[in-house]
This record gives C-alpha cells, structure tokens and sequence, in this order.
C-alpha cells in the first residue's frame, strides 16, 4: 500500500511528492501523458513564486523581467522598471521535468502515460483505478488540473473558469534579445483580461486570457496582438487552448475523508493575474504539512480545507474584487493611471511578495500619492 498517490505531475504534484518522498513516505505520482510533457502556461515565475520554492531553480530560467510595459487603449502605455527581478521566466517542458526528477531523487515512484479513472474507498484506504492497474493507498491527492477528474469524482467541484490561447512564437534570435528583460501586458487587446508576451531562449510566449468563461473570438484577438507586434503568418507559431480557475473568494471545501486536492485542481489561482504556479506551490506546502499528520494520526484531513480556507482564501477574496474592479471599468482605470502612475506599483509589490491583495482599496490610493513606495528602486516612463 501506499502512503499517498498523487494525480498529476505539475508543480504541486511533484512538490508535495517531493517532499513526503524526502521524508520517508511511499508515494506514487500518476502522470497521464508521457513525461516530459508540454504544459499551456505563459511560463511566468513571479518573484513572490520563486521565493516560495525551496529548490534552486536557476538553471532553468531563461529570462529575468526586470521592467514590464503596460499597454493600454490608444497606445497608451506605462513602463515600470526596478532594479530586482519581478518575474523568473521558465521552459515549462524543462521546468516541469526537473520538479518531477526531484521527487524521483528521493525515492517517489512516477507511472506516466497512465489515466485515472476512478477510485472507491474502503475500511483500510483508498482503491485508485487507472487504464493500466489499481494501486491501494492511505491518500489520494488530485493535481490533476483546472479539470480535475478526482475533483470531479469525489464531488469537490464549485469553481469558475476563465480561457485562454498562447502561441509559442519562434521568432530571429535577434527579436527575442530586444526583449530580454522585458514583459508585456496589453490590456487593450481583449475583453475581461489581457495579453501578454514573455520571452524564452528560442521563443516568445505571447498569448491572451480572459476571467470570461466564453469569449467567441479569442482567436482572432491573439491574432491581433501578433499583428500588433508584427508577427508575420511566416513565422513558425505553436497555438495552445487552456482554460483557467477563477476564484471568487468564497470558501470552499477541498478534501474530504481520505483525499486532497492541491494546484489548479482547487481552483485557487490568482484571480487578478491568473498566475498558478504560486498557489500551486502554497497549496503543495500546506497539503505536505497536512498529510503529514495525518499519516502520523495527528489531525483529519479536513485540516487541509481549514487552513486554505484561513491562509488562501482571504487574499484571494480582495483579489478577485480587485478583478472585477479593474476589468470591469478599464476605462476608468487607464484614466486613473494616466493620473497617477505610481499606482501600478502595489501590483508589482505584489508580484514581487512585498504586498498583498487584502484591502486594496485603502492601500492602492497610498501608492497612487507616493505615500508607500516600491521597496525597489522604481523607474516609471510614461507615453500617455
């Protein structure tokens, strides 16, 4: 029997496999799709993120943002420059394989190219049923995405979802190094959203995402912000479709008696930005503590939903009414920062884990007046 078995091999899979390996625990880690594989992710690592991985990761980062252009309607734009990386930029494909070669490092198990499809508890454990076997176990945890199939099957589904579509653009070497450094966020380009555009070694990751949960012509606006940033039809371009957890802040349940969910599977992304991989990896580090006592016969899992619901929830909550703040008013908001600029210096400090989202309504006006300023050196320049 095992200790635990993990679906999915994302960040928070492979981390909290990692970790109760590291400890001693049996794990297995269930991967659908064979290893190493692609992921639909801008690949953006804030620096809040970073700070939150305990392993060195510096091999796999293939840019430092240092400055990032806000775009606007009109052309407008605002370019925040500081002098301390705000975002890691990673290979999901490489970054994704070296958490997973962790985990295995210290003794997990790892079956890819293998579904889940079912499982059924019992007086001793948990009965986890795949196309290839059944495996017994003590817990089962779902890393298993936006649409998580455990989640699905033991009835912890509640959550909205936003979409979008990326394209891996292979640009000359020579486009990619005038934009080292350098992220884009246009929110000109689309509706409930924005886009973006994140540079790798070989490529560009420019894409557009939406908290809508339908938009018709998503396409068509990532074939806009190319165009914009003329992307010719002869360049060699990956498309990807994903769809994205859209928190509203209202607590939720995220376990029950012998399962855990953790990553997208909670649905707990960041409601403003869409960045996952940060409570991806929070959310690994609480389940770790969590099952941890439970194996030990310390607590029930029920601690895990407690504690999101005490520790993640409440930022997530401000965030989302940012969102709809925000998103729901751009107008408002372009003519308020064209007013004043500073205020876009409380999202960096957020990005950059010096700042929350917990009562951005008293905080973001003290930023606006320079009353609280970046703990960074800040450059703003301004076409507006």
């Amino acid at each position: 029997m095992y200790d635990t078995i993990i679906i999915g091999s994302g960040p928070s899979g492979s981390t909290l496999a990692r970790k109760l390996s590291k400890d001693g625990y049996n794990v297995l880690l269930i991967e659908k799709y064979s290893l190493p594989r692609y992921k639909a992710c801008g690949g953006g690592i804030t620096s809040r993120c970073y700070k939150l991985i305990d392993l060195d990761i510096d091999n796999y980062i293939e840019d430092i943002t240092y400055k990032i252009l806000f775009v606007f309607d009109n052309n407008e734009s605002i370019c925040l420059k500081v002098d301390k990386p705000i975002i890691y930029q990673v290979d999901r494909i490489k970054f994704d394989k070296y958490l997973v070669d962790k985990a295995i490092e210290y003794g997990c198990k790892v079956h890819d190219n293998e579904r889940f499809l079912d499982f059924y508890e019992t007086d001793k454990g948990i009965i986890v049923k795949t196309d290839k076997n059944k495996y017994k176990a003590k817990v089962l945890v779902g890393a298993d995405g936006v649409n998580s199939n455990v989640a699905y099957k033991a009835n912890l589904t509640n959550r909205n979802k936003g979409i979008a579509v990326e394209a891996e653009v292979y640009v000359d070497k020579q486009n990619i190094v005038e934009k080292k450094g350098e992220a884009v966020v246009d929110f000109s380009i689309i509706n409930g959203g924005y886009g973006w555009i994140f540079p790798k070694n070989d490529r560009l990751s420019i894409g557009v995402g939406t908290f809508l949960n339908k938009l018709s012509d998503i396409k068509e606006r990532l074939d806009d912000l190319l165009a914009k940033n003329m992307i010719d039809n002869s360049t060699e371009i990956k498309i990807y479709g994903h769809q994205l957890p859209f928190p509203d802040g209202n607590e939720g349940i995220y376990n029950s008696e012998k399962i855990i969910l953790v990553g997208d599977a909670t649905g707990l992304a960041d409601p403003f930005t869409g960045e996952g991989i940060y409570n991806a990896i929070l959310t690994a580090n609480i389940a770790y503590n969590v099952i941890d006592r439970y194996l030990i016969k310390k607590c029930k899992l029920d601690e895990y939903t407690n504690k999101i619901n005490k520790e993640v929830i409440p930022d997530i909550k401000w965030a989302y009414r940012l969102s709809l703040s925000v998103y729901n008013n751009m107008s408002l908001m372009q003519k308020t920062i064209r007013s004043f600029p500073n205020a876009l210096s409380y999202f960096i400090d957020i990005m950059m884990g010096d700042n929350n989202y917990i009562n951005f309504k008293a905080k973001v006006p003290l930023y606006a007046a320079h009353l609280k300023k970046l703990k960074a050196k800040t450059q703003i320049l301004i076409s507006m």
